[in-house]
């Protein structure tokens, strides 16, 4: 079991990582978070596959005017929930708030992450939205 902690430990701390190059907009160093191809798993558009590193980018990019063309500003993390599936896989489920400039909220969101180790690194292999009422995987209440 101590493994499994040790896994679950070292994914909620790249999980901050991530977050912290997302609210940087660091786009180079934001995809280096994903594998490629990775996917986007949506119940109103199936799985969205983005092949490569160059496709990532610029789909980032255009994310991130849309974010801050509706006020976001900032994205913080409310809680995360991480599992081991094996030495090299692993999950995530956390909740996110983006917030406005002035500190107001934008959203709040709820997604599930699915994570292979890669040259000793973790990376994003898949992406899902939980959408209330729904909890996702392990029923992991909203805080």
């Amino acid at each position: 079991m101590a493994a499994a902690d040790a896994i679950a430990t070292e994914l909620e701390a790249f999980y901050r990582r991530y977050i912290e190059a997302f609210n940087r907009q660091e786009t180079v160093g934001f995809v280096d978070y994903f594998t490629h191809p990775y996917a986007v798993i949506s119940g109103e558009r199936g799985v969205t596959s983005v092949a490569d590193e160059q496709s990532h980018r610029k789909s980032f990019e255009r994310s991130m005017v849309t974010l801050r063309g509706r006020g976001w500003v900032r994205s913080g993390i409310d809680s995360i929930k991480a599992w081991s599936l094996a030495d090299n896989l692993g999950m995530i489920v956390s909740d996110v708030t983006r917030y406005k400039a002035d500190d107001s909220v934008l959203e709040k969101v709820r997604a599930c992450y699915f994570l292979c180790r890669a040259d000793a690194s973790w990376k994003i292999a898949t992406i899902t939205e939980i959408r209330p009422p729904h909890r996702g995987p392990g029923d992991v209440p909203y805080p």
